[in-house]
């Protein structure tokens, strides 16, 4: 082998030496990025919409879609919400503006259920901190509250947790709101 040989390939083999060193850093960096990334709620740099937290409850993503056909014609927010302890999760849907319009909420009081076609599911109409809601109640597929705001309306969908759970939830989801 000649003198130029032996001198690139000792060049070559401490750059990479060097280059397998510096990989290894950066892969670690990366990997610790990225599972940071994973277990962490939205970023602190991120304005959300809706509250990043309500009690317990953590904001865990958001999505807004605007709706515009030629002009503006509201909002649609969907955010999940999660508890560590015990583990739950809720499922939010704001809507707001001219496009989704008013949620009609019949006036009264009333409790009815879906019939023999249904999947056994009950519908209650109530007031959530003073706003009228209907509340379903499904044992397969859990609860669903939809509240009527004046131009916007929030559904709230949760499994595993109690009605009252659902109901504090849709109350400070509520009051959050009125400062928004």
């Amino acid at each position: 082998m000649s003198a130029e040989c032996h001198i690139g390939a000792v060049r070559y083999e401490k750059i990479m030496k060097n280059t397998g060193k510096n990989n290894n850093v950066f892969h670690f960096v990366a990997a610790l990025i990225f599972v940071m990334a994973l277990n962490s709620p939205i970023h602190a740099s991120y304005t959300a919409f809706l509250p990043a937290e309500l009690g317990n409850w953590r904001l865990m993503s958001e999505h807004v879609t605007e709706l515009t056909a030629s002009d503006h014609h509201g909002k649609w927010v969907s955010a999940s919400y999660a508890r560590a302890a015990p583990p739950a999760r809720i499922e939010v849907q704001l809507t707001e503006g001219p496009g989704p319009g008013e949620l009609f909420v019949p006036e009264g009081i009333f409790s009815t259920d879906d019939g023999p076609i249904g999947f056994s599911s009950t519908y209650e109409t109530l007031r959530v901190a003073g706003k009228r809601a209907i509340l379903e109640r499904c044992s397969i597929t859990g609860q669903a509250l939809v509240v009527a705001l004046g131009t916007r309306s929030i559904t709230i969908e949760a499994r595993g947790i109690s009605r009252e759970e659902l109901l504090a939830f849709a109350e400070s989801m509520i009051e959050a709101l009125q400062d928004i």
